[in-house]
Protein backbone atom coordinates (compact mmCIF):
# COMPACT_ATOMS: atom_id res chain seq x y z
CA UNK A 1 0.00 0.00 0.00
CA UNK A 2 1.53 3.66 -1.01
CA UNK A 3 1.93 5.82 1.76
CA UNK A 4 1.89 9.90 1.71
CA UNK A 5 3.49 11.88 3.55
CA UNK A 6 1.03 14.00 5.74
CA UNK A 7 1.65 17.23 6.13
CA UNK A 8 -0.42 20.48 7.24
CA UNK A 9 -1.18 23.12 4.74
CA UNK A 10 1.63 25.14 5.83
CA UNK A 11 3.92 21.85 4.71
CA UNK A 12 5.05 21.29 8.72
CA UNK A 13 5.10 17.88 9.30
CA UNK A 14 2.14 15.86 11.25
CA UNK A 15 3.39 13.34 13.32
CA UNK A 16 2.80 12.28 16.94
CA UNK A 17 4.80 10.94 19.23
CA UNK A 18 4.06 7.60 20.46
CA UNK A 19 4.18 8.81 23.87
CA UNK A 20 3.26 12.90 23.76
CA UNK A 21 5.64 13.24 27.24
CA UNK A 22 8.59 12.20 25.51
CA UNK A 23 8.85 13.86 22.36
CA UNK A 24 11.05 11.30 20.50
CA UNK A 25 10.73 8.80 17.59
CA UNK A 26 12.29 6.10 15.30
CA UNK A 27 11.26 5.96 11.85
CA UNK A 28 11.94 3.64 8.83
CA UNK A 29 11.25 4.65 5.12
CA UNK A 30 11.03 2.72 2.74
CA UNK A 31 10.71 4.53 -0.45
CA UNK A 32 9.01 1.91 -2.74
CA UNK A 33 6.05 2.53 -0.03
CA UNK A 34 5.57 6.01 -0.99
CA UNK A 35 3.93 7.60 -3.87
CA UNK A 36 5.79 8.17 -6.40
CA UNK A 37 8.76 6.57 -3.92
CA UNK A 38 9.28 9.98 -2.48
CA UNK A 39 8.96 12.02 1.15
CA UNK A 40 7.12 15.02 0.61
CA UNK A 41 8.61 18.11 0.67
CA UNK A 42 7.96 19.30 4.20
CA UNK A 43 9.51 20.87 7.65
CA UNK A 44 9.26 20.67 11.19
CA UNK A 45 10.75 22.61 14.51
CA UNK A 46 12.19 18.83 15.56
CA UNK A 47 15.65 18.14 14.17
CA UNK A 48 16.29 14.87 12.35
CA UNK A 49 19.38 12.83 11.80
CA UNK A 50 19.23 9.74 9.09
CA UNK A 51 20.66 6.89 8.06
CA UNK A 52 20.51 5.12 4.72
CA UNK A 53 19.95 1.07 5.02
CA UNK A 54 19.92 0.72 1.56
CA UNK A 55 20.02 2.14 -1.83
CA UNK A 56 20.56 5.60 -2.73
CA UNK A 57 18.40 8.42 -1.84
CA UNK A 58 18.61 11.83 -3.62
CA UNK A 59 18.01 14.01 -0.71
CA UNK A 60 17.36 18.19 -0.34
CA UNK A 61 17.54 20.19 2.45
CA UNK A 62 16.22 23.84 1.69
CA UNK A 63 17.83 24.01 -2.22
CA UNK A 64 20.35 22.41 -2.05
CA UNK A 65 20.94 18.64 -3.41
CA UNK A 66 22.84 15.84 -1.06
CA UNK A 67 23.14 12.05 -2.79
CA UNK A 68 23.27 9.42 -0.30
CA UNK A 69 24.40 6.19 -0.48
CA UNK A 70 24.28 3.08 1.58
CA UNK A 71 25.89 3.50 4.79
CA UNK A 72 25.53 7.42 4.83
CA UNK A 73 24.06 9.44 7.52
CA UNK A 74 22.86 13.53 7.39
CA UNK A 75 21.18 16.31 10.08
CA UNK A 76 18.56 18.17 9.17
CA UNK A 77 18.85 21.32 11.19
CA UNK A 78 15.06 22.85 12.80
CA UNK A 79 12.92 24.28 11.01
CA UNK A 80 13.96 23.60 7.08
CA UNK A 81 12.59 22.44 4.32
CA UNK A 82 13.82 18.82 2.88
CA UNK A 83 12.67 16.41 0.91
CA UNK A 84 13.87 12.43 0.21
CA UNK A 85 13.50 10.69 -3.61
CA UNK A 86 14.30 7.59 -4.28
CA UNK A 87 17.20 7.94 -6.84
CA UNK A 88 16.60 6.43 -10.55
CA UNK A 89 17.30 2.67 -11.25
CA UNK A 90 17.23 1.64 -7.72
CA UNK A 91 14.80 -0.03 -6.16
CA UNK A 92 15.31 -0.56 -2.85
CA UNK A 93 16.16 2.26 -1.03
CA UNK A 94 15.40 2.42 3.12
CA UNK A 95 16.53 4.77 5.65
CA UNK A 96 15.74 5.15 9.52
CA UNK A 97 15.33 8.98 10.57
CA UNK A 98 15.00 9.89 14.26
CA UNK A 99 13.28 13.19 15.74
CA UNK A 100 13.34 15.16 18.61
CA UNK A 101 12.70 19.03 19.57
CA UNK A 102 15.17 20.96 21.62
CA UNK A 103 12.45 20.48 24.52
CA UNK A 104 13.89 16.83 24.78
CA UNK A 105 16.85 18.28 26.61
CA UNK A 106 16.26 21.82 27.46
CA UNK A 107 12.66 23.64 27.75
CA UNK A 108 14.43 27.11 29.33
CA UNK A 109 15.04 29.22 26.22
CA UNK A 110 17.41 31.26 27.49
CA UNK A 111 19.25 29.61 29.95
CA UNK A 112 22.45 28.16 30.53
CA UNK A 113 22.06 24.72 28.04
CA UNK A 114 20.06 26.55 25.35
CA UNK A 115 22.29 29.54 24.65
CA UNK A 116 25.60 27.25 24.75
CA UNK A 117 24.40 24.29 23.12
CA UNK A 118 20.82 24.76 21.06
CA UNK A 119 21.43 28.68 20.05
CA UNK A 120 24.68 28.63 18.54
CA UNK A 121 23.44 26.19 16.27
CA UNK A 122 19.74 27.50 15.07
CA UNK A 123 21.62 30.71 14.82
CA UNK A 124 23.61 30.04 12.18
CA UNK A 125 21.08 28.91 10.01
CA UNK A 126 22.50 25.86 9.06
CA UNK A 127 20.51 23.83 7.12
CA UNK A 128 22.29 20.32 8.04
CA UNK A 129 25.36 18.60 7.08
CA UNK A 130 26.56 15.15 5.79
CA UNK A 131 27.83 13.03 8.12
CA UNK A 132 31.07 11.31 7.21
CA UNK A 133 33.76 9.09 9.03
CA UNK A 134 36.23 10.77 8.31
CA UNK A 135 36.71 11.84 12.02
CA UNK A 136 36.20 10.32 15.35
CA UNK A 137 33.02 12.93 15.84
CA UNK A 138 31.17 11.49 12.70
CA UNK A 139 32.44 7.89 13.34
CA UNK A 140 30.76 8.29 17.13
CA UNK A 141 27.52 9.93 15.80
CA UNK A 142 27.33 6.98 12.91
CA UNK A 143 27.70 4.68 16.13
CA UNK A 144 24.95 6.48 18.16
CA UNK A 145 22.25 6.92 15.61
CA UNK A 146 22.99 2.70 14.99
CA UNK A 147 22.71 2.22 18.65
CA UNK A 148 19.23 4.60 18.82
CA UNK A 149 17.63 2.01 16.37
CA UNK A 150 19.22 -0.80 17.96
CA UNK A 151 17.19 -0.18 21.11
CA UNK A 152 13.41 -2.15 21.81
CA UNK A 153 10.77 0.56 23.41
CA UNK A 154 9.52 -1.87 25.43
CA UNK A 155 12.33 -2.27 27.40
CA UNK A 156 12.63 -1.17 30.89
CA UNK A 157 15.04 2.28 30.64
CA UNK A 158 14.06 2.89 27.18
CA UNK A 159 13.32 6.71 27.73
CA UNK A 160 16.65 6.83 30.32
CA UNK A 161 18.94 4.71 27.48
CA UNK A 162 17.42 7.45 24.67
CA UNK A 163 18.48 10.32 26.38
CA UNK A 164 21.79 9.33 26.98
CA UNK A 165 22.63 8.23 23.45
CA UNK A 166 20.61 11.66 22.42
CA UNK A 167 22.58 13.69 24.37
CA UNK A 168 25.72 12.15 23.39
CA UNK A 169 24.66 12.83 20.07
CA UNK A 170 23.97 16.36 20.24
CA UNK A 171 27.42 16.70 22.03
CA UNK A 172 29.00 14.61 18.66
CA UNK A 173 27.25 16.97 16.37
CA UNK A 174 28.34 20.61 18.29
CA UNK A 175 31.57 19.04 17.86
CA UNK A 176 31.23 18.00 14.58
CA UNK A 177 30.41 21.67 13.39
CA UNK A 178 32.98 23.62 15.83
CA UNK A 179 35.95 21.48 14.61
CA UNK A 180 35.27 22.88 11.34
CA UNK A 181 36.29 19.10 9.31
CA UNK A 182 32.68 19.04 8.23
CA UNK A 183 30.95 20.81 4.69
CA UNK A 184 28.08 22.58 6.49
CA UNK A 185 25.28 23.27 4.32
CA UNK A 186 24.50 27.23 4.98
CA UNK A 187 21.10 28.75 4.23
CA UNK A 188 23.08 30.86 1.63
CA UNK A 189 19.91 31.30 -0.61
CA UNK A 190 18.37 33.92 1.88
CA UNK A 191 15.63 32.35 4.43
CA UNK A 192 13.35 34.43 3.21
CA UNK A 193 13.59 32.69 -0.85
CA UNK A 194 12.89 29.40 1.63
CA UNK A 195 9.60 30.63 3.57
CA UNK A 196 8.43 32.00 -0.21
CA UNK A 197 8.60 28.40 -1.10
CA UNK A 198 6.50 27.16 1.89
CA UNK A 199 4.11 30.07 1.05
CA UNK A 200 3.99 28.82 -2.72
CA UNK A 201 3.24 24.56 -1.47
CA UNK A 202 1.20 26.01 1.34
CA UNK A 203 -1.36 27.79 -1.36
CA UNK A 204 -1.00 24.42 -3.26
CA UNK A 205 -2.22 22.46 -0.52
CA UNK A 206 -5.04 24.97 0.17
CA UNK A 207 -6.42 24.87 -3.08
CA UNK A 208 -5.73 22.13 -4.97
CA UNK A 209 -9.08 20.93 -5.10
CA UNK A 210 -9.79 24.04 -7.39
CA UNK A 211 -8.45 25.47 -10.53
CA UNK A 212 -5.13 26.56 -9.99
CA UNK A 213 -2.81 28.68 -12.17
CA UNK A 214 1.08 30.56 -11.86
CA UNK A 215 -1.23 33.80 -11.96
CA UNK A 216 -2.92 32.23 -8.67
CA UNK A 217 0.41 31.81 -6.86
CA UNK A 218 2.53 34.43 -7.84
CA UNK A 219 -0.64 36.41 -6.91
CA UNK A 220 -1.27 34.96 -3.64
CA UNK A 221 2.58 34.85 -2.60
CA UNK A 222 2.83 38.33 -3.87
CA UNK A 223 5.82 37.44 -6.25
CA UNK A 224 6.19 37.63 -10.23
CA UNK A 225 5.26 34.34 -12.68
CA UNK A 226 8.98 34.38 -13.30
CA UNK A 227 9.64 33.99 -9.45
CA UNK A 228 7.48 30.97 -9.19
CA UNK A 229 8.89 29.05 -11.36
CA UNK A 230 12.11 30.10 -10.31
CA UNK A 231 11.28 28.80 -6.73
CA UNK A 232 9.82 25.17 -7.99
CA UNK A 233 12.92 24.40 -10.09
CA UNK A 234 15.16 25.69 -6.63
CA UNK A 235 13.03 24.15 -4.25
CA UNK A 236 10.73 21.41 -5.56
CA UNK A 237 12.85 20.57 -8.74
CA UNK A 238 10.12 20.17 -10.97
CA UNK A 239 7.38 22.12 -13.03
CA UNK A 240 4.30 23.91 -11.19
CA UNK A 241 2.10 21.07 -13.09
CA UNK A 242 3.96 18.77 -12.39
CA UNK A 243 4.18 18.71 -8.90
CA UNK A 244 0.37 20.24 -8.66
CA UNK A 245 -0.94 17.10 -10.56
CA UNK A 246 1.11 15.11 -8.30
CA UNK A 247 -0.18 16.17 -4.81
CA UNK A 248 -3.56 16.12 -6.65
CA UNK A 249 -3.24 12.14 -6.95
CA UNK A 250 -1.69 11.54 -3.98
CA UNK A 251 -5.26 13.25 -2.31
CA UNK A 252 -7.27 10.85 -4.79
CA UNK A 253 -5.13 7.57 -4.15
CA UNK A 254 -5.86 8.32 -0.39
CA UNK A 255 -10.22 8.67 -1.45
CA UNK A 256 -9.66 5.47 -3.63
CA UNK A 257 -8.29 3.28 -0.34
CA UNK A 258 -10.10 4.89 1.96
CA UNK A 259 -13.82 5.39 0.91
CA UNK A 260 -16.40 4.08 -1.89
CA UNK A 261 -16.25 7.30 -3.29
CA UNK A 262 -16.98 7.26 -7.66
CA UNK A 263 -14.32 8.20 -9.97
CA UNK A 264 -16.05 11.29 -10.98
CA UNK A 265 -16.49 12.17 -7.20
CA UNK A 266 -13.05 11.80 -6.65
CA UNK A 267 -11.61 13.02 -9.54
CA UNK A 268 -13.83 16.22 -8.87
CA UNK A 269 -12.84 16.98 -5.40
CA UNK A 270 -8.90 16.37 -6.02
CA UNK A 271 -9.15 19.36 -8.52
CA UNK A 272 -8.72 17.46 -12.19
CA UNK A 273 -11.00 19.10 -15.02
CA UNK A 274 -12.45 15.95 -16.60
CA UNK A 275 -12.24 12.16 -16.05
CA UNK A 276 -9.94 11.73 -18.80
CA UNK A 277 -7.28 14.39 -18.12
CA UNK A 278 -7.59 12.13 -14.42
CA UNK A 279 -7.25 8.77 -15.97
CA UNK A 280 -4.13 9.87 -17.89
CA UNK A 281 -2.39 11.74 -15.07
CA UNK A 282 -2.59 8.69 -13.23
CA UNK A 283 -2.16 5.71 -15.79
CA UNK A 284 1.22 8.02 -16.37
CA UNK A 285 2.30 7.76 -12.98
CA UNK A 286 1.06 4.60 -11.57
CA UNK A 287 0.63 2.00 -14.68
CA UNK A 288 -2.77 1.31 -13.89
CA UNK A 289 -6.49 3.34 -14.17
CA UNK A 290 -8.12 4.53 -11.27
CA UNK A 291 -10.02 1.54 -11.01
CA UNK A 292 -7.44 -0.81 -11.49
CA UNK A 293 -5.83 0.36 -8.13
CA UNK A 294 -8.77 0.48 -6.10
CA UNK A 295 -9.18 -3.08 -7.10
CA UNK A 296 -5.25 -3.48 -5.97
CA UNK A 297 -5.57 -2.18 -2.40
Amino acid sequence: MLIKLEVEKNLRERFEYRDSTFPFGVWTDVFNDFVDHTVNCHWHYDFEYGYVLSGTVDYYINDTFVELRKGDCFFVNSNMLHMGRQAKDCNDSVMFTITFPMSLLTTNIGGTVYSKYFEPVMGKQIEGFKITSDNSEGQEMRTLLTDIYSLDVADFGYELKCLKYVSALWLATLRHINNGSVDLLFNTSNAQYAERAKEILSYIHAHYHEKITIEDIARDTHISRSECFRCFKRFINKRPIAYINEYRLTKAIKLLRETEKNITEIYTECGFESASYFAKVFRDTYAASPLQYRKMK
